[in-house]
């Protein structure tokens, strides 16, 4: 937990003093990173990549200043302005040597480091010879072993009825995640704006969207890059559990 906790006071977006915060207010557009960052960041280049950039930390990241407009109109504008500036091409890592080709653009690692965290947790569960466990933050979930000698079992939320699960699946050496526009959104002239950036602006084909992949990365990020784009080609690895 002492290791989790760490990770959100550095990468938060939100928190002032994080390593992305300084980031994001940047005076130059050059800078040496940590090598866990680097790390990090190097994951997500990848992911942006594989996923034709449905995921991307930077249009997550510089989009989200849209969702402080005051009306819809403004939202529009900021959104049609940033956009450009909203892609992981304007990103640059080589080694620990992370630049930005503009001043405009910002990274977002909202969608990455929880699931990174609850990795690194099973890992660190394993490296002492724990033999069974179920970690869950926030939804994003992985398990290894069994429960009292049966199989983990976890349920997805039906989240027109909270109180109900859509379906429930078995756990041992995976993990499973949801993304959905449900739970987290921003209210502007009282239409709900989703937590989750897109640069499309066409309706929502999907409202949830779960996976079961091998690591919480893969399960998370290609929730997340299903409901953004839900024509992927999706990797063998891939298990889509349930679509709403």
């Amino acid at each position: 937990m002492t290791d989790t906790k760490q990770l959100e006071y550095r990468y938060s977006f939100f928190r002032e003093n994080s390593e992305i915060s300084t980031l994001n207010h940047r005076s130059d557009n050059t800078h040496i990173i940590s090598e866990e960052l680097s790390d990090i960041i190097r994951l997500a280049l990848f992911y942006t990549h594989i996923t034709q950039g449905a995921f991307d930390i930077a249009l997550a990241g510089t989009l989200k200043a849209a969702s402080k407009a005051l009306s819809l109109t403004k939202y529009q504008q900021i959104k049609d302005s940033l956009s450009p500036f909203a892609s992981s091409t304007h990103l640059s890592l080589e080694g620990n040597c992370l630049t930005f080709s503009n001043d405009l653009t910002k990274i977002d690692l909202g969608g990455i480091v929880k699931e990174y965290a609850v990795d690194q947790a099973i890992l660190q569960l394993q490296s002492v010879d724990i033999q069974s466990a179920l970690i869950n933050y926030g939804g994003d979930i992985a398990a290894y072993g069994r429960c009292h000698d049966l199989p983990w079992r976890v349920g997805i939320e039906n989240p027109a009825s909270p109180e109900s699960n859509l379906l429930e699946v078995e756990l041992n050496n995976n993990s499973v995640c949801t993304s959905g526009h449900s739970k987290r959104f921003v209210s502007i002239e009282n239409e709900k704006i989703t937590h989750i950036i897109s640069s499309s602006t066409t309706p929502h084909f999907y409202n949830q969207v779960s996976v079961m992949a091998p690591t919480t990365l893969d399960a998370g990020i290609w929730s997340t890059a299903l409901l953004i784009n839900p024509h992927l080609i999706i990797p063998p690895h891939i298990h889509v559990l349930n679509t709403i």
